[in-house]
């Protein structure tokens, strides 16, 4: 089983501590708990529950190569973050026929670069 990669988040792992805490105490517990103030949490918990997993495919030269799940706000922050930790596979990517896909989604790799220079929006598809 492949560990899952967190895109856009700065401390997965302290958001996520913070989310399953919430399930049994309350908001102001769980802040005195991890000394956070209680608006940190409920940003934590809001940054977990808007998350989706993508399972990501690398396509294009035949075979589809597995990315593996990806949790992010929306498909083009999932692929971003696939992209960018994986920079020096994606990045050397040459043909116009390589993509990243979940099985309803596609994004080129030329998207990705123009995403990842700032030349494209992100947030184009988030809800």
């Amino acid at each position: 089983m492949q560990a899952t990669l967190y895109a856009g988040l700065r401390n997965p792992a302290r958001d996520m501590e913070i989310f399953q805490a919430t399930a049994g105490k309350t908001v102001a517990e769980v802040a005195a708990d991890f000394s956070l103030s209680p608006s940190t949490i409920r940003a934590a918990v809001k940054r977990i529950e808007d998350l989706s997993v993508y399972n990501l495919q690398l396509v294009g030269g035949g075979k589809a190569l597995v990315i593996g799940p990806v949790a992010a706000k929306s498909f083009r922050r999932a692929a971003l973050g696939a992209y960018r930790h994986f920079c020096g596979t994606f990045r050397n990517l040459e043909l116009t026929t390589w993509a990243v896909t979940d099985g309803e989604t596609t994004i080129s790799i030329t998207d990705l670069r123009d995403l990842d220079g700032g030349f494209a929006s992100v947030t184009e598809d988030d809800s």
